[in-house]
């Protein structure tokens, strides 16, 4: 009888277990939804927004003449406009500098036979008129021929000193790209360094070093541009300048044999 009745507190312990359970469920249940509900959200990690500035920084797979352009930015479309300004300057400056377009031989042979000749006259016509250095050098002495040496002499050495003045002048735009160039490319690396670290100090995006490297890009080309500008534009100024120094030299020695050739047979 002790046996049947543990037994039968123990079946009565089961089913009050099972009751608990069945009503005290949905309860809990109730309850962890609600809890779900109260909770705050899981943090999401923000979405980084590129900055508008930034947005335009091209990605490009590889290095093109395009690329480069399109990098140099506004200082180094000034650089390639002063480039081609140095080109059509440098090829002029090749072709009409020099001893035989500015003291063509043919030219001073007619005018020393129409000295020996005697037609003082027919020599300054075929002068007058004329752009080049010899020419305006012998009609400054031809219409002195009737005066002393000294004057004749110091009248073709003004000319001839106004002339050359004139041949440097020409010469010296060249020298002015070439000096110019490396100062715009010098303008484009400082922008490009202001920007560079303004990126480093201000920024915080996940593009930063992107925008550093397009910036810097833009630096160092616009300084190559500078200087692919002014080297050959120096380089043919210090050709050029050789030629004017052998005009002058040709035209002084010419302006001397003149001077002796026109007080021998001018007329008296």
């Amino acid at each position: 009888m002790a046996t049947l009745s543990r037994a039968g507190r123990a079946v009565a312990g089961l089913f009050s277990a099972c009751a608990l359970v069945l009503f005290t469920g949905p309860v809990l249940a109730q309850d962890v939804a609600e809890a779900a509900v109260e909770a705050p959200p899981a943090a999401v990690a923000p979405v980084v927004a590129v900055p508008a500035p930034y947005s335009i920084v091209p990605v490009q797979k590889e290095l093109t003449l395009e690329v480069l352009v399109q990098q140099g930015g506004p200082i180094l479309w000034v650089i390639i406009g002063l480039g081609f300004i140095a080109l059509v300057l440098a090829l002029y400056l090749l072709f009409t500098v020099s001893p035989r377009r500015e003291a063509p031989v043919k030219l001073l042979r007619r005018v020393s036979n129409l000295v020996r000749s005697g037609d003082v006259s027919g020599a300054l016509m075929l002068c007058e008129n004329r752009d080049e250095l010899a020419a305006r050098v012998l009609s400054a002495g031809l219409r002195m021929a009737d005066q002393e040496r000294f004057i004749i002499q110091e009248a073709m050495e003004g000319e001839g000193a106004r002339g050359i003045t004139e041949l440097w002048q020409r010469i010296s735009y060249l020298n002015n790209v070439g000096v110019i160039a490396p100062l715009l490319g010098l303008l484009g690396t400082v922008w490009g360094m202001i920007g560079a670290f303004n990126t480093i100090a201000f920024d915080n995006s996940q593009v930063r070093g992107i925008v550093v490297a397009y910036y810097v890009s833009m630096a160092m080309i616009t300084t190559a541009g500078g200087l692919l500008v002014a080297i050959p534009a120096l380089l043919i100024y210090y050709f050029l300048r050789g030629r004017v120094v052998g005009v002058m030299a040709h035209v002084e020695t010419q302006a001397a044999e003149f001077v002796e050739l026109l007080v021998r047979y001018r007329p008296k």
